[in-house]
């Protein structure tokens, strides 16, 4: 027989434990040895599935499902009878814990949308959705910051000779490459095709140091005939965001034109070399 103590202790256990193994373990320890072992079954489709047991195994009686959760049935030792309230409070315990499991998984599956939402998949790097709304909360934090703009020179020549395979594995490595030299000074993302942009929120150096820097160690330094065509803005040259986005397409274009006409002079030149040597 369980004492009136031993049913109280035994009902508070139960409706604290953690998880389903945790309620066995309770389940026998806290029997004062009424219990010798106790076996969970759930129930799918027909089909019993044995969720875990504690104790000895060999004695225990038919499972009879648990009172507010069917699904559940719960075998122990047959000349020990089982008080019905505590097989209440298991049979709750048992839903509170399912409940729980399945809004961790809610949570990690959203989380996992979460990152996919704002991530390029080609490359890993923050995509333009990403960027927005860092942008926005670069601007509301009222601090100065840069926009780097980055378009590839002479991506689609490659790609188109070479194959998309190439291309990619080009732009993967070149997310790489962007990440690791702006490591700790701002943030990389991909906007799509061969374009870039990098958010500056932080550096110790002065606008025209930086831009000195970023023209050198920005530009892709392991493919011949790829470059970065980099146009770059700051907060403080703006009236507001839109503008500083403006400002640093428009700085990326002109770099883009600028190298097009000087591909387009070394090509007049070369012509022309050739034409000289004929004659």
């Amino acid at each position: 027989m369980w004492s009136q103590a031993d049913h109280e202790r035994l009902l508070l256990t139960l409706a604290v434990a953690e998880s389903q193994q945790q309620l066995l373990d309770q389940l026998v320890q806290g029997s004062v040895k009424t219990l010798t072992g106790v076996t969970l079954w759930r129930q799918e489709d027909g089909t019993l599935a044995l969720q875990g047991w504690s104790g000895t195994a060999h004695e225990e009686g038919k499972p009879i499902p648990l009172p507010g959760a069917p699904n559940y049935l719960l075998g122990w030792t047959p000349e020990a009878p089982l008080p019905a309230s505590a097989q209440a409070v298991l049979g709750l315990r048992l839903l509170y814990l399912d409940a729980l499991h399945e809004k961790l998984q809610l949570s990690d599956r959203l989380s996992m949308l979460h990152h996919a939402a704002l991530t390029d998949p080609l490359t890993g790097l923050d995509n333009r959705r990403a960027f927005d709304a860092d942008v926005e909360a670069a601007e509301g934090a009222h601090n100065d910051f840069a926009v780097v703009f980055i378009d590839l020179n002479g991506f689609k020549a490659l790609n188109d000779k070479f194959g998309h395979a190439l291309g990619d594995s080009l732009l993967r490595g070149y997310g790489v490459w962007l990440s690791r030299v702006t490591h700790q000074r701002a943030q990389v993302y991909r906007l799509g095709g061969d374009e870039f942009v990098v958010l500056v929120r932080d550096t110790v150096l002065s606008p025209e140091a930086f831009s000195v820097w970023a023209m050198d160690r920005l530009q892709i330094p392991f493919v011949d005939g790829v470059s970065a065509a980099i146009g770059i803005a700051w907060r403080h040259e703006c009236e507001n965001v839109r503008a500083v986005l403006s400002l640093a397409d428009e700085r990326m274009y002109f770099a883009k034109k600028m190298y097009a006409a000087q591909k387009a002079e070394r090509s007049t030149i070369a012509l022309q070399e050739r034409r000289r040597f004929r004659t």
